[in-house]
């Protein structure tokens, strides 16, 4: 499917899930609304985080400390909201699919979605075993994100920062960082540029990954490894990696990761044993994965570690340490659950 070009005129965003991440996009961007390539901001949220930002706006804590509050427009009923030229979801995997009407129903003909996601994204194309592609079943079940919106619309998209929610309304920006954005081999790239210019006037770090497998792999070796060790031992990664066999089961996931990376044609630069001994200098960092089980939060099991395994099973890469580390953590759920 070949998409119409995005409008001559500012670019209207809906920022579609306004948690950690979501927040410092929907702050930073409602900030710069109005000038340069940007036109009008809004913000879908719900329940108290929404009534907050309704009646005292979103408040923002930057990484200096300094404190920010920012009039947004916020809703939870995208309904209401005119037909958007740029959609950001901010929401996890596992959130989106339930999200696919509203969202699709929000999108102008011309729209780019941007899912900023942990894990395989369901844009992200594997052999369907009849000589075409669809996306994987864990992130997408039953290809409804697929069909609904398509994956033509869709704009790789990976935060490297960090942020948290310390109460409704509030948005703290623990540590500066960056946004990846990108496309496969092949895509065009000029809403790439358009909307990395965009993102750049309002005051983001931008950077533009091609291949962008590249940066969705490399991410993908930490979150599959760090992040499920952590939750399962239920301890942050700088106390686990001075166990040995624990840092050699977290290693042997991460080069299972790399050799889907390469089947997929994604090259991760970074050794093993470097991201092992940087991920083992902080003591006190928690996973996000660790984070949602702390706070009896649903994981993001099936987008992130199942979803790679699905990926390897499409082409033939074998990673048992990630398949068995995946089944004890969906043991660990269904064991919360019961």
């Amino acid at each position: 499917m070949t998409l119409p070009p995005l409008l001559d005129r500012p670019l209207d965003i809906c920022v579609y899930g306004a948690g950690a991440i979501g927040g410092v996009l929907a702050a930073t961007l409602t900030r710069a609304a109005g000038t340069g390539d940007l036109g009008r901001v809004t913000v879908i949220a719900r329940g108290r985080h929404l009534d907050a930002m309704q009646r005292q706006g979103l408040r923002l804590r930057s990484p200096d400390g300094s404190h920010e509050t920012i009039a947004v427009t916020a809703t939870d009923d995208p309904a209401s909201l005119p037909r958007q030229d740029v959609v950001i979801t901010a929401l996890k995997g596992h959130q989106i699919p339930p999200e696919a009407d509203r969202l699709a129903a929000l999108m102008a003909p011309h729209a780019r979605i941007l899912p900023v996601v942990n894990g395989v994204p369901w844009w992200y194309p594997i052999p369907d075993g009849a000589g075409g592609t669809k996306g994987v079943e864990e992130v997408d079940p039953g290809g409804v994100l697929w069909r609904t919106i398509g994956p033509e619309r869709a704009i790789g998209s990976i935060a490297y920062l960090g942020a948290s929610v310390p109460e409704p309304g509030l948005i703290s920006y623990d540590i500066a960082g960056y946004l990846d954005l990108g496309r496969l081999p092949g895509q065009d790239r000029g809403d790439v540029a358009r909307i990395a210019a965009l993102l750049e006037g309002a005051g983001w770090m931008i950077r533009q990954t091609e291949p962008f497998q590249n940066a969705l792999w490399t991410k993908m070796m930490s979150n599959c490894s760090l992040n499920a060790v952590s939750a399962i031992t239920r301890t942050s990664n700088g106390l686990n990696l001075k166990s040995q066999p624990i840092r050699d089961f977290t290693a042997a996931i991460m080069e299972e990761v790399r050799a889907i990376a390469a089947a997929e044609q994604a090259e991760i630069a970074m050794a093993t044993d470097k991201r092992l001994d940087l991920a083992g200098r902080n003591p006190e960092f928690k996973t996000s994965t660790l984070q949602d089980l702390e706070k009896g939060r649903p994981m993001e099991i099936e987008p992130i570690f199942a979803a790679a395994v699905a990926v390897g099973r499409a082409r033939g890469v074998p990673c048992p340490n990630l398949d068995l580390a995946t089944e004890i953590l969906r043991q660990v759920d269904r064991s919360l659950a019961s």
